[in-house]
C-alpha cells in the first residue's frame, strides 16, 4: 500500500505527463496534485506534513483514477472535478455554471481593502457585480460582518450557484442575490463598495486559451472592444451609484494595458498583489466623479 507521500509523487508525475495548465486557483502542478490526492481521500486542505507518511486508503483509489481522467484526459479544471474550490480560506461549491473562484480581489478583501478603505468605518452596502458563484461578495461578508452584501449577475445559472453558496458559506443573514445587468438597476449614490470582476478576455485571446477554459462559461470570460467594454461601462456606472466616500475594486487582469490605451488620461491605481495576480484597480467615488466632470471618463 502506498503512502500519501508516494501517491502524491505519482500523481504529480502523471499530471506533468498530461501537461495540464494550472490557471484555476492553483499555482503549480504540485499544488494541483496535493488537492487532487486530498480530494480523492475526502480530506480538507488543512492537513499537516505528518499525513505524507500515512497509508493512502484503498477505498479512495477509484475516485483518484476518476479525478485523474477528468483532469488529465478531459482537461476539466480540478475545482469542477472536485465540485468545490477554496478562496481566502472559504470553501465554495463549484461547477460549470460560473467561473472557478480565483480572483485576486480576495486578497484585497481579507486586508479590509486597506489602505483605500478607512479602517474607522465599515461599508453599509456592498455589491459584488458579475458575481458568478458569489465568492467575492461572500468573502466580503466575512470581513465586513454588518454590511448588506448584494450578489448580482445577469446569468441566471451563475446566480443559482451563488444562492447555493450563500446557504453553504455565508456567516450572516445579510447576503442576498439579485439578477441584474451590471450596475444599471441600483439607485444613485447608494453603494459603499463595489466589487467587480467582469468578463475581460478579448476574442483573439479566447481562441488561444488553454483547453481548461473551454469548460467555463464563455459569457463570464469574453468582452468586446479588446476586452475593455464592460470595464469601461462599470467605471461610468460606478461614478453614478457609489456613495460619496465609496470605493470600486475592479479586476481586468492582463487587459489592464488595453484599458489604459482606451482611457489614456486616467491615472489608474493598480494594486500591488503580494499573493500574485495583476490588473486590479482601486478607484474612489471622488476620483470617478472628478474624471467624469473633466470629460476623461
Amino acid at each position: 500500500m502506498s503512502s500519501f507521500g508516494e501517491k502524491l509523487a505519482q500523481v504529480t508525475e502523471i499530471l506533468r505527463k498530461y501537461q495540464v495548465f494550472c490557471g484555476h486557483g492553483y499555482e503549480s502542478i504540485h499544488d494541483e496534485a496535493v488537492a487532487l490526492v486530498l480530494g480523492a481521500a475526502e480530506l480538507t486542505p488543512d492537513q499537516t506534513m505528518d499525513l505524507l507518511d500515512q497509508p493512502f486508503p484503498q477505498s479512495a483509489e477509484p475516485r483518484l483514477e476518476e479525478l485523474l481522467h477528468l483532469r488529465g484526459v478531459e482537461r476539466l479544471p480540478l475545482a469542477y472535478a472536485l465540485g468545490e474550490a477554496w478562496l481566502a480560506g472559504v470553501r465554495f461549491r463549484c461547477d460549470a455554471r460560473a467561473l472557478v473562484p480565483r480572483s485576486p480581489i480576495a486578497a484585497v478583501l481579507i486586508e479590509g481593502c486597506q489602505p483605500w478603505w478607512s479602517d474607522d468605518r465599515e461599508p453599509k452596502t456592498i455589491v459584488d457585480v458579475c458575481c458568478g458563484g458569489g465568492s467575492l461578495g461572500i468573502i466580503a461578508a466575512h470581513v465586513f460582518c454588518d454590511a448588506l452584501v448584494i450578489l448580482s449577475d445577469i446569468d441566471r445559472d451563475a446566480l443559482s450557484l451563488a444562492s447555493e453558496n450563500v446557504q453553504l458559506t455565508a456567516k450572516t443573514g445579510h447576503v442576498v442575490c439579485c439578477r441584474g445587468d451590471l450596475l444599471h438597476s441600483f439607485p444613485n449614490a447608494s453603494i459603499d463598495l463595489v466589487l467587480a470582476n467582469p468578463p475581460y478576455v478579448c476574442g483573439v485571446e479566447m481562441a488561444q486559451l488553454h483547453p481548461e477554459y473551454e469548460h467555463e462559461p464563455g459569457l463570464a470570460l469574453e468582452a468586446a472592444e479588446d476586452g475593455t467594454a464592460l470595464a469601461v461601462e462599470l467605471l461610468h456606472e460606478a461614478a453614478r451609484v457609489l456613495a460619496p466616500n465609496g470605493l470600486l475594486i475592479l479586476e481586468v487582469g492582463e487587459t489592464a494595458a488595453a484599458l489604459e490605451r482606451r482611457l489614456p488620461r486616467i491615472p489608474f491605481t493598480w494594486v500591488d498583489l503580494p499573493d500574485g495576480g495583476s490588473g486590479v484597480a482601486a478607484v474612489s467615488a471622488q476620483e470617478l466623479r472628478d474624471w467624469r466632470a473633466a470629460g476623461i471618463l
